[in-house]
């Protein structure tokens, strides 16, 4: 008997790893490849074993030992600490399933095999959308798309979930940073899917934010004086809290900064960080007002220091150096 798959009934498809059905469709068990059809499906990013079993009409206990089985061949990978909070209690598992090992609840995440030429040019002729994605970004990169191009936008559509509308505000961004290789699009694209950035209205906001705090870090950099380069999330989040939620001068910053190499001859954020957390804890706003607050402080360092010395290992346990920054 002839038959061939009818693509046009396809509205949308999800990868499966091919060694699924080369090395496992015969060995595996009904619940072990019905649970690595659904997660591949769902995208899931961590365990729910009851919405799991929901789906695949299994018991819970047999969605924990198939994902524990998918994990030991290498399928799927979890991080962080965890234990899985199962509803469902010991006593209604009869004796045989009693001795499973619960899998610890971490983040998930699939070791997604990238797409092939043929299955990549399959997705293209079967999907409106998929062809629209490929022909738009070759217009916004400004340059043709190799395959290897393609399979990163069909993976960030497919396994990461993101709709081409949002994919191409990406390519756009990205274009408009001047950071348009393909690793910087596939990592930045995990990203936004992991928080949730599913429609054009969270792609603008997601976008406005970040071209703020590119504003705001290249802003920092000239008041100081540093050769530009990307910042770190520490710095990213410093420099957001003290401008755009504190709105600290430029001059504010700079004296932070020369208190800064003063007393340690050179730039370090977080010394900066915590003169600028102690100012606005103490509502101090305006460069007169640090600038009293510190002759104050050098004052009151200099009666500390003509007193006679000190073997009071009380008051040197009480002594904080962050008085006198």
């Amino acid at each position: 008997m002839n038959c061939s798959i009818s693509l046009g009934k396809w509205n949308s498809v999800f990868a499966v790893p091919s060694e699924i059905v080369e090395n496992y469709i015969k060995n595996s068990n009904e619940a072990q490849i019905k649970v690595i059809l659904y997660m591949l499906y769902s995208r899931a990013k961590s365990v729910d074993e009851k919405k799991i079993a929901e789906a695949v009409s299994i018991s819970e206990s047999e969605v924990l030992k198939s994902i524990g089985y998918w994990e030991k061949e290498g399928y799927l990978e979890f991080h962080g600490e965890k234990s899985v909070e199962k509803n469902i209690s010991l006593e209604s598992i009869n004796e045989k399933e009693k001795n499973f090992t619960p899998i610890p609840k971490k983040s998930l995440s699939f070791n997604y095999h990238r797409p092939d030429s043929l299955y990549v040019a399959t997705r293209i002729q079967s999907s409106k959308d998929i062809n629209l994605l490929m022909q738009e970004a070759q217009v916004i990169l400004g340059r043709p798309i190799s395959n290897g191009d393609s399979a990163v936008l069909l993976m960030l559509h497919d396994n990461d979930g993101l709709p081409v509308d949002v994919i191409l505000m990406l390519l756009q961004y990205a274009v408009s940073i001047g950071k348009t290789g393909m690793k910087y699009i596939e990592k930045t694209g995990s990203n936004w899917a992991l928080e949730g950035i599913d429609n054009i209205e969270k792609a603008e906001k997601k976008i406005i934010k970040l071209h703020n705090t590119q504003a705001l870090w290249k802003r920092f950099e000239n008041i100081i004086g540093i050769e530009h380069r990307a910042p770190t999330k520490y710095e990213e989040e410093a420099v957001n809290r003290w401008f755009g939620e504190w709105n600290y001068s430029d001059e504010m910053i700079k004296e932070s900064y020369d208190r800064c190499v003063n007393s340690n001859g050179k730039y370090i954020l977080k010394y900066m960080d915590s003169i600028i957390k102690r100012w606005h804890n103490q509502g101090i706003i305006k460069i007169e007002q640090a600038l009293a607050e510190n002759a104050a402080r050098n004052n009151k360092s200099q009666k500390t220091s003509n007193r006679a010395p000190s073997y009071d290992i009380d008051a040197y346990e009480n002594y904080n150096i962050f008085d006198y920054i």
